[in-house]
Protein backbone atom coordinates (compact mmCIF):
# COMPACT_ATOMS: atom_id res chain seq x y z
CA UNK A 1 0.00 0.00 0.00
CA UNK A 2 2.83 2.40 0.85
CA UNK A 3 4.45 1.65 -2.49
CA UNK A 4 1.13 2.38 -4.28
CA UNK A 5 0.82 5.72 -2.49
CA UNK A 6 4.36 6.59 -3.54
CA UNK A 7 3.58 5.87 -7.18
CA UNK A 8 0.39 7.92 -7.02
CA UNK A 9 2.29 10.82 -5.49
CA UNK A 10 4.88 10.71 -8.26
CA UNK A 11 2.16 10.51 -10.91
CA UNK A 12 0.33 13.53 -9.50
CA UNK A 13 3.57 15.48 -9.36
CA UNK A 14 4.25 14.65 -13.02
CA UNK A 15 0.77 15.77 -14.08
CA UNK A 16 1.19 19.02 -12.15
CA UNK A 17 4.54 19.74 -13.83
CA UNK A 18 3.10 19.11 -17.28
CA UNK A 19 0.12 21.39 -16.62
CA UNK A 20 2.40 24.17 -15.35
CA UNK A 21 4.56 23.84 -18.46
CA UNK A 22 1.49 24.16 -20.70
CA UNK A 23 0.25 27.20 -18.82
CA UNK A 24 3.62 28.86 -19.14
CA UNK A 25 3.78 28.56 -22.94
CA UNK A 26 3.80 31.72 -25.05
CA UNK A 27 0.35 33.13 -25.73
CA UNK A 28 -1.43 30.75 -23.39
CA UNK A 29 -4.59 32.14 -21.87
CA UNK A 30 -4.06 31.64 -18.16
CA UNK A 31 -7.55 32.98 -17.41
CA UNK A 32 -9.23 30.14 -19.30
CA UNK A 33 -9.79 28.16 -16.10
CA UNK A 34 -12.86 26.31 -17.31
CA UNK A 35 -11.40 25.05 -20.58
CA UNK A 36 -13.87 26.89 -22.82
CA UNK A 37 -13.54 26.03 -26.52
CA UNK A 38 -11.13 27.95 -28.73
CA UNK A 39 -13.61 27.60 -31.59
CA UNK A 40 -17.08 26.34 -32.42
CA UNK A 41 -19.51 26.42 -35.33
CA UNK A 42 -22.97 27.91 -35.57
CA UNK A 43 -22.64 31.20 -33.68
CA UNK A 44 -25.93 33.08 -34.09
CA UNK A 45 -25.61 36.81 -34.58
CA UNK A 46 -27.05 38.83 -31.67
CA UNK A 47 -26.66 42.61 -31.79
CA UNK A 48 -27.33 42.81 -28.06
CA UNK A 49 -24.09 40.86 -27.48
CA UNK A 50 -22.00 43.03 -29.80
CA UNK A 51 -18.37 43.28 -28.67
CA UNK A 52 -17.00 46.50 -27.20
CA UNK A 53 -15.65 48.68 -30.02
CA UNK A 54 -13.44 50.57 -27.58
CA UNK A 55 -11.59 47.34 -26.88
CA UNK A 56 -11.10 46.22 -30.47
CA UNK A 57 -11.60 49.25 -32.70
CA UNK A 58 -8.75 50.34 -34.95
CA UNK A 59 -5.92 48.68 -36.84
CA UNK A 60 -3.94 45.68 -35.59
CA UNK A 61 -0.72 44.21 -36.96
CA UNK A 62 -0.24 40.44 -37.13
CA UNK A 63 3.03 38.62 -36.52
CA UNK A 64 2.90 37.34 -40.11
CA UNK A 65 2.65 40.80 -41.66
CA UNK A 66 -1.15 40.77 -41.84
CA UNK A 67 -3.37 43.67 -40.85
CA UNK A 68 -6.72 43.46 -39.08
CA UNK A 69 -9.21 46.32 -39.23
CA UNK A 70 -12.02 46.47 -36.67
CA UNK A 71 -14.92 48.93 -36.96
CA UNK A 72 -18.67 49.10 -36.56
CA UNK A 73 -20.96 48.19 -39.44
CA UNK A 74 -22.81 50.91 -41.32
CA UNK A 75 -26.01 49.92 -39.50
CA UNK A 76 -24.22 50.21 -36.17
CA UNK A 77 -25.42 46.84 -34.88
CA UNK A 78 -22.17 44.91 -35.42
CA UNK A 79 -18.51 45.22 -34.57
CA UNK A 80 -16.88 43.82 -37.69
CA UNK A 81 -13.36 42.77 -38.54
CA UNK A 82 -11.46 42.19 -41.76
CA UNK A 83 -8.09 40.46 -41.92
CA UNK A 84 -5.76 41.35 -44.80
CA UNK A 85 -2.62 39.40 -45.63
CA UNK A 86 0.64 41.02 -46.72
CA UNK A 87 -0.74 41.23 -50.28
CA UNK A 88 -3.80 43.14 -48.97
CA UNK A 89 -6.11 40.23 -49.76
CA UNK A 90 -8.98 39.55 -47.36
CA UNK A 91 -8.39 36.18 -45.70
CA UNK A 92 -11.02 36.39 -42.96
CA UNK A 93 -13.88 38.69 -42.06
CA UNK A 94 -17.01 38.73 -39.98
CA UNK A 95 -18.27 40.02 -36.63
CA UNK A 96 -17.06 39.99 -33.02
CA UNK A 97 -19.55 38.98 -30.37
CA UNK A 98 -19.63 38.20 -26.67
CA UNK A 99 -20.76 34.66 -25.86
CA UNK A 100 -22.27 34.60 -22.35
CA UNK A 101 -22.13 30.81 -22.16
CA UNK A 102 -18.33 30.92 -22.26
CA UNK A 103 -17.78 34.48 -20.94
CA UNK A 104 -15.47 35.33 -23.86
CA UNK A 105 -15.59 37.36 -27.06
CA UNK A 106 -15.47 35.33 -30.28
CA UNK A 107 -14.48 36.35 -33.80
CA UNK A 108 -16.99 34.76 -36.15
CA UNK A 109 -15.31 34.19 -39.52
CA UNK A 110 -17.92 34.25 -42.27
CA UNK A 111 -15.45 32.55 -44.62
CA UNK A 112 -15.55 29.22 -42.78
CA UNK A 113 -18.54 29.55 -40.43
CA UNK A 114 -16.41 29.15 -37.30
CA UNK A 115 -16.22 31.40 -34.22
CA UNK A 116 -12.74 31.82 -32.68
CA UNK A 117 -12.10 32.80 -29.07
CA UNK A 118 -10.10 35.97 -28.33
CA UNK A 119 -8.16 37.18 -25.32
CA UNK A 120 -5.44 39.66 -24.35
CA UNK A 121 -2.16 39.18 -22.51
CA UNK A 122 -0.71 41.41 -19.81
CA UNK A 123 0.98 43.75 -22.33
CA UNK A 124 -2.10 44.23 -24.50
CA UNK A 125 -1.37 41.81 -27.34
CA UNK A 126 -4.54 40.35 -28.82
CA UNK A 127 -4.83 36.63 -29.49
CA UNK A 128 -7.48 35.13 -31.74
CA UNK A 129 -7.40 31.35 -31.66
CA UNK A 130 -6.20 29.77 -34.92
CA UNK A 131 -6.21 33.21 -36.62
CA UNK A 132 -3.21 34.96 -35.12
CA UNK A 133 -1.56 37.24 -32.59
CA UNK A 134 -1.91 40.98 -33.05
CA UNK A 135 -0.56 44.19 -31.57
CA UNK A 136 -2.07 47.65 -31.90
CA UNK A 137 -0.61 49.68 -34.74
CA UNK A 138 0.01 53.40 -34.59
CA UNK A 139 -3.68 53.90 -35.24
CA UNK A 140 -6.02 54.83 -32.42
CA UNK A 141 -9.13 53.09 -31.30
CA UNK A 142 -12.20 55.33 -31.34
CA UNK A 143 -12.03 57.78 -28.48
CA UNK A 144 -8.31 57.19 -27.95
CA UNK A 145 -6.75 59.90 -30.06
CA UNK A 146 -3.25 60.45 -28.75
CA UNK A 147 -2.57 64.06 -29.52
CA UNK A 148 -0.13 65.46 -32.04
CA UNK A 149 -0.21 64.36 -35.68
CA UNK A 150 3.07 63.36 -37.28
CA UNK A 151 2.63 65.30 -40.53
CA UNK A 152 6.23 64.65 -41.61
CA UNK A 153 5.65 60.89 -41.59
CA UNK A 154 2.35 61.35 -43.40
CA UNK A 155 3.84 63.65 -46.06
CA UNK A 156 4.18 62.22 -49.55
CA UNK A 157 2.22 60.96 -52.53
CA UNK A 158 -0.11 58.01 -52.00
CA UNK A 159 -1.53 55.94 -54.87
CA UNK A 160 -4.77 53.97 -54.83
CA UNK A 161 -4.04 50.21 -54.73
CA UNK A 162 -0.31 50.98 -55.08
CA UNK A 163 -0.63 51.62 -58.83
CA UNK A 164 1.42 54.32 -60.53
CA UNK A 165 -1.43 55.00 -62.98
CA UNK A 166 -4.06 54.95 -60.22
CA UNK A 167 -7.30 56.76 -60.91
CA UNK A 168 -7.03 58.43 -57.48
CA UNK A 169 -3.99 59.99 -55.75
CA UNK A 170 -3.53 61.61 -52.34
CA UNK A 171 -0.82 64.17 -51.60
CA UNK A 172 0.02 65.28 -48.05
CA UNK A 173 2.49 68.04 -47.15
CA UNK A 174 4.56 68.42 -43.98
CA UNK A 175 2.30 71.04 -42.37
CA UNK A 176 -1.03 69.21 -42.53
CA UNK A 177 -2.32 70.08 -45.98
CA UNK A 178 -3.74 67.51 -48.37
CA UNK A 179 -4.97 67.20 -51.96
CA UNK A 180 -7.14 64.58 -53.64
CA UNK A 181 -6.39 64.14 -57.33
CA UNK A 182 -8.33 62.02 -59.80
CA UNK A 183 -7.94 61.12 -63.45
CA UNK A 184 -11.01 62.07 -65.52
CA UNK A 185 -12.62 58.85 -66.66
CA UNK A 186 -9.83 56.95 -64.92
CA UNK A 187 -7.33 58.10 -67.56
CA UNK A 188 -5.31 61.15 -68.48
CA UNK A 189 -3.47 63.57 -66.21
CA UNK A 190 -4.65 63.74 -62.59
CA UNK A 191 -6.42 66.92 -61.54
CA UNK A 192 -7.19 68.23 -58.05
CA UNK A 193 -10.81 67.61 -57.06
CA UNK A 194 -10.56 68.54 -53.38
CA UNK A 195 -8.07 69.78 -50.79
CA UNK A 196 -7.87 70.96 -47.23
CA UNK A 197 -6.24 70.23 -43.88
CA UNK A 198 -5.84 67.16 -41.66
CA UNK A 199 -6.98 66.97 -38.07
CA UNK A 200 -7.62 64.23 -35.54
CA UNK A 201 -10.94 62.48 -36.02
CA UNK A 202 -13.53 63.29 -33.34
CA UNK A 203 -14.16 60.93 -30.46
CA UNK A 204 -16.45 58.09 -31.48
CA UNK A 205 -15.08 57.98 -35.01
CA UNK A 206 -14.06 54.67 -36.55
CA UNK A 207 -10.94 56.24 -38.05
CA UNK A 208 -7.80 58.06 -36.85
CA UNK A 209 -7.88 61.26 -38.87
CA UNK A 210 -10.25 63.59 -40.66
CA UNK A 211 -9.26 65.30 -43.92
CA UNK A 212 -11.39 68.46 -43.80
CA UNK A 213 -12.23 70.03 -47.15
CA UNK A 214 -11.46 73.71 -47.69
CA UNK A 215 -13.30 73.70 -51.03
CA UNK A 216 -16.67 72.32 -49.95
CA UNK A 217 -18.78 73.02 -46.89
CA UNK A 218 -19.33 70.19 -44.40
CA UNK A 219 -17.17 67.73 -46.34
CA UNK A 220 -14.53 65.54 -44.73
CA UNK A 221 -12.88 62.20 -45.33
CA UNK A 222 -11.98 59.91 -42.46
CA UNK A 223 -8.85 57.82 -42.83
CA UNK A 224 -6.42 55.65 -40.86
CA UNK A 225 -2.66 55.23 -41.25
CA UNK A 226 -2.07 51.47 -41.08
CA UNK A 227 1.73 51.63 -41.27
CA UNK A 228 4.45 53.91 -42.63
CA UNK A 229 3.32 53.51 -46.26
CA UNK A 230 -0.28 52.25 -46.20
CA UNK A 231 -3.52 54.03 -45.35
CA UNK A 232 -7.22 53.31 -45.54
CA UNK A 233 -9.36 56.17 -46.90
CA UNK A 234 -13.04 57.03 -46.81
CA UNK A 235 -16.23 55.09 -46.26
CA UNK A 236 -15.30 52.59 -48.97
CA UNK A 237 -12.14 51.56 -47.07
CA UNK A 238 -9.92 52.16 -50.12
CA UNK A 239 -6.23 51.41 -49.66
CA UNK A 240 -3.50 53.83 -50.72
CA UNK A 241 0.24 53.26 -50.63
CA UNK A 242 2.93 55.92 -50.37
CA UNK A 243 5.20 55.50 -53.36
CA UNK A 244 6.85 58.90 -53.72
Amino acid sequence: MKRMKKYLTLLLALVLCLSMTACGSDGADEDNLYDVPDSFEGLVKDSEQMANLYVYGGAWGGEDGSTMIVATSESGDEVRFALYNADEEVTASGFIQFVPEYDYDYFYNEHDGVAYRSWFDEVGAMYVAAIGTFTKLTGDAPGENIGDIDFETMAGTWYLDAEWDARSILVFDEIGGWELLERPGGDGDPTTVDSGTVELAPDGSEEMYLAVSSQFDDVGYEFTILDHDTLRWGSEFEFYQKMA
